[in-house]
């Protein structure tokens, strides 16, 4: 593990520079970063690569206590200015928990969404989705174990981002909320249960707070931080709701991001399945770094207009 916490902090550290965040979903003055355990409501040209996830799997049922490992990739294109559809995936090893070494490609997942509201004056921001996760893409080692999933599912998911730089609130002003609300539609039901996706962040951008509300003498590579806590829940039809509280940091570039969260499981379901681990992310905004070929839309227009 301390070998993953130094990679990031050495991509943080060789891209310190001068120049504030660009990119990503921008809406008047707030920048919305990407989140690590959920989606934001932008729509952008993005490479995620890559997402490292550390998750310890509890000794139960007479099993030892086991690790899993995921190095995650996700590429988001824009189609028009305001629609685009993103691809993600990755490899999963696994070792204990009553198993042998396990190791493979998750399910391949697609995403379609459209930005359909950004009230500058507000800093309000929303988008509508739909996620479509491709069981039998993946490992078929991982999902003889069950693993991975071994039936498909449609989501359709509504995203938001509220800043809160518009409110008489002072040095609050730097705060921002983003969540999202999916219904996960399972292919057979019978096998895998429909289940409601919820999530939300609490962000203090102090990039906000050095450019629109105070600048404060501090070190440069403190002006790029953003604080943030994730909260992720799943709630099935049948069954008890999970989930994790995220709180971590995320250091915004010109055309890059890095961030790292601790995964702490929400309730006593969840700690059953995981106990308490890491996220770690780089994240490139590619219309910031290539915004004349594929950090480009295809269609140069907003689908609306």
């Amino acid at each position: 593990m301390r070998y993953l916490f130094s990679g990031v902090a050495a991509l943080a550290l060789a891209g310190v520079a001068t120049s504030p965040a660009l990119a990503h979903a921008i809406c008047g003055n707030r920048i919305f970063p990407a989140t690590l355990t959920m989606d934001d409501p932008g729509v952008n040209d993005e490479l995620s690569l890559p997402t490292i996830q550390y998750q310890p799997i509890p000794a139960a049922d007479g099993n030892p206590a086991g690790r899993s490992i995921s190095y995650g990739f996700e590429f988001d294109k824009t189609i028009t200015r305001d629609l685009g559809i993103g691809i993600e995936g990755g490899y999963i090893t696994q070792h204990g928990a009553g198993q042998g070494p396990l190791h493979g490609w998750d399910n391949l997942a697609v995403t379609l969404k459209d930005r359909v509201l950004c009230y500058e004056p507000a800093e309000l921001m929303m988008s509508l989705g739909v996620e479509r996760d491709f069981a039998r893409t993946g490992s078929s080692q991982l999902r003889d174990a069950g693993v991975i999933d071994t039936t498909s599912t449609t989501s359709p998911t509504w995203y938001v981002g509220k800043g809160l730089g518009d409110l008489p609130i002072g040095m609050f002003r730097p705060f921002a909320l983003t969540g999202t609300l999916g219904y996960q539609i399972s292919d057979s039901p019978g096998l895998s249960p429909n289940q409601w996706n919820y999530a939300a962040s609490l962000q203090y951008s102090i990039p906000y707070l050095q450019q629109h509300v105070k600048a404060i003498d501090m070190p440069e590579f403190a002006k790029h931080l953003v604080p943030v806590v994730e909260i992720s829940m799943s709630s099935p039809e049948h069954g008890t709701p999970t989930g994790t509280i995220a709180p971590g940091i995320l250091y915004e570039a010109a055309t890059w991001q890095a961030g790292v969260e601790a995964l702490i499981p929400i309730n006593r379901a969840s700690r059953q399945a995981q106990g308490t681990g890491v996220i770690m992310q780089f994240h490139l905004f590619l219309d910031d770094l290539m915004p004349f070929t594929i950090g480009k839309p295809l269609i140069d227009r907003n689908l609306w207009q």
